[in-house]
């Protein structure tokens, strides 16, 4: 039986912590490493690795000074020991058959990477994502597996890092060097790090069939004001657009990249114009229009959104 070293960046979440902690320890698949990487927490979250460290030997705690989620999970990775590697947010929890079946797959079709569908959860409700379309194929090839992940309308159980089981290898890039989270990022550093995994896949597996519960918090990063760390979240789909043309990823691909990069930078428009920042606004319009193209021709079923964008384009 392999190991798994599934890394757990922890930070200020001792609220969800206990459970988060539980349904990795529970798992069926028993050789687990657990790495949890205590990113200089202050609300008592320290203290709840701590005490799980001593019921659970298979559990290894690092405490560090505040870096941020990728210098956590950078952390992480370098003391990983597992063949498979696996990644698990500090307010997210899995159900117990998780990894069991992320390894039967993976091993079955002798594939690089294996993922699964997942569930959405809020304090008022739980909703498992679907893809729109089945997935057939018992082996995926690395530019179906990037068209899965970026087509989002179609397959959204692919969309992140933290619903998939990783063979180490894949952590390694053409230049023979690990792969690491850019902890010059505020946010983003999981797209980078996820798009460059993808462009290693040879072969890949999906089980329809949720076990990753994200769990949406109000105070996460995706929810910031900070124009800085919204700058950076494009910045992340502006590296994954410039590797993808290097590696010459197919247009039919690219065109999808481009449209997030033209969604987050809608997103981030429609924050500065409610601070009033006229400067930041400019940006992130200017943004907008680069890729406005792309937007509209991948949105041309979705009305509302075009309307929407050109709402906040326009002011």
């Amino acid at each position: 039986m392999k190991k798994i070293s599934i890394i757990v960046p922890v930070y200020n979440s001792k609220n969800e912590l206990d459970k988060c902690l539980k349904s990795i320890c529970n798992q069926t698949y028993e050789n687990l490493e657990i790495i949890c990487i205590d990113d200089g927490s202050t609300d008592g979250s320290s203290q709840i690795i701590d005490k799980f460290v001593k019921k659970d030997t298979r559990i290894k705690v690092i405490h560090k000074k505040n870096g941020g989620e990728s210098s956590a999970r950078n952390t992480g990775l370098k003391i990983a020991t597992g063949e498979y590697i696996a990644f698990c947010d500090c307010d997210d929890w899995i159900e117990e058959k998780m990894y069991e079946s992320l390894v039967l797959t993976l091993e079955k079709n002798n594939a690089d990477l294996a993922a699964s569908s997942w569930y959405m959860d809020s304090d008022s409700s739980s909703k498992i994502i679907k893809n729109k379309f089945p997935i057939y194929d018992k082996s995926i090839s690395r530019d179906e597996l990037l068209r899965y992940l970026y087509m989002r309308d179609h397959y959204r159980g692919f969309a992140y890092m933290w619903n998939k089981l990783y063979k180490r290898e894949l952590l390694i890039n053409k230049y023979n060097n690990p792969l690491f989270f850019d902890e010059t990022l505020q946010l983003g550093g999981d797209v980078v790090f996820l798009a460059d995994i993808a462009l290693n896949v040879k072969n890949a597996s999906y089980i329809d069939k949720p076990f990753y519960h994200y769990y949406q918090r109000s105070v996460s990063g995706c929810h910031t004001n900070d124009v800085n760390k919204l700058l950076d979240w494009i910045r992340a789909y502006e590296i994954v657009i410039q590797r993808f043309k290097e590696e010459q990823i197919s247009d039919e691909i690219l065109i999808y990249v481009k449209r997030f990069l033209a969604y987050h930078a809608s997103n981030a428009a429609e924050k500065a114009i409610q601070m009033k920042n006229r400067t930041a606004k400019k940006q992130f319009q200017d943004f907008m229009r680069i890729y406005e193209k792309e937007y509209i021709v991948t949105n041309s079923q979705f009305p509302e959104r075009i309307r929407r964008f050109y709402t906040i384009l326009n002011q």
